[in-house]
Formats: C-alpha cells, structure tokens, sequence
C-alpha cells in the first residue's frame, strides 16, 4: 500500500493542530517553506513530538554545490529527507546527497511538477532528471500525479520511489495513478486535507482509498 504523506504549506498554528488531528491516518509529513519561513526549523521538533512521523524538508534546494551543502548541514539536523532541484546539474545535487548519507537521510530530486506551468521548462528535462536520480541512486523522486502517463514513465526510468502532488486541490485523480503507485510509494495532499472543513475525516478518507 502506498503511504499518506501530509504537504504542510501553512502557519505554524494551523499546521500544529492540523498534524495533531490526523496523526493516526498519515505516514509521512512534508514540510514547506511557507512554515517554515513563518516560525522556524524548530517546528520540525514541535511536529515529531506530536506526531513521530517521517519528515521531509520540502525545499527544493537549487544552488551552487558549496551552498547546496550548507543548506543541506543546517536542515537535515531537523528532518529525516531533504527535496532537491536536479536542473543546476548533478554536481548541486550530488552535494546534498553525500551530506544526507553521512546522516542517513534521505535525498529526493524533483523531476517533473505536477503545475501547468512545469510544461514549459521543467517537462522537457525531466526524463533525464529521472536518469540522473538513478545514477546518484538517490532515494526518491517528486513526479506528478496530475499527468499520470508522465508518473509512470518517471518511475520506469528511475527506478526508485515515487514522491507524487497534485490529487485533490491540483485537480489529480487517485484513481488514476493508484496502480502506477506500490509501497515503497508516496502520494502528497495538502490543502485537500488541511483546508478541509474536517481534516481528520479527509485523511481518513485518503488513507482508505489507499
């Protein structure tokens, strides 16, 4: 069965409560620069003590490689995982990797975004984002769930776990992609769930149909 992993892009308040509701019925958080950026990195610790879950540091870090290596020291004390942008070239990439070895983290490449906006840039290279995640053996990769033939031709490529947004609020159909995704899979929703009128009852809901 794929995994339930809950996208936090909001205050930390919200997000505070929200993680307490539906503990029971995700397996993974993904934490983002909108929290993070309104409280701190400390909220990490603030979220696994309510919900001991795996945390990944969605922040699509896209920088020279000596930055992307200090970016990825500071934030990977905090989270269990870190997303990277693999268009500044596999150099960039490769420092983050070898940093979330050392500390047994996880890095995941973004590939393809699941907005109609990753047509124009991001599509076009994004098979050989796929290729490059392989050659890294990296330990996921963010494919889009919106475009399902897109999702599987990713996953064909890399080989490696999928990381997928895009059902719910972005328009994606689970029932779509369900047999393209396996256990060692991710499915994202967001603001589907924490933007609902009963969170909990949504993530139920989601897991459920997973």
């Amino acid at each position: 069965m794929p995994k339930l992993m809950l996208a936090l892009d909001l205050d930390k308040d919200k997000a505070l409560k929200v993680v307490e509701e539906v503990k029971n019925y995700i397996d993974a958080i993904k934490v983002g620069y909108p929290l993070v950026l309104s409280s701190s990195l400390d909220i990490v610790k603030e979220i696994k003590k309510i919900a001991n879950k795996e945390i990944i540091l969605d922040f699509k870090v896209a920088d020279i490689p000596a930055t992307n290596e200090k970016i990825a020291k500071i934030s990977l004390k905090y989270g269990d995982g870190i997303i990277v942008h693999g268009f500044v070239g596999k150099d960039s990439v490769k420092a983050v990797r070898d940093v979330a070895k050392s500390l047994n983290k996880k890095t995941i490449i973004v590939t393809e975004m699941s907005h109609p906006g990753a047509l124009e840039f991001i599509q076009p290279i994004a098979n050989k984002l796929a290729e490059m995640a392989k050659e890294l053996n990296l330990d996921g990769i963010v494919a889009p769930s919106t475009r399902p033939e897109r999702l599987r031709e990713l996953k064909q490529i890399s080989g490696l776990p999928i990381y997928t947004p895009g059902v719910g609020a972005q328009g994606g159909k689970l029932e779509e992609i369900i047999n393209i995704l396996d256990d060692e899979d991710y499915l994202i929703v967001g603001r589907s769930i924490y933007l609902s009128d009963d969170p909990k009852e949504m993530a139920k809901y989601y897991k459920e149909l997973l």
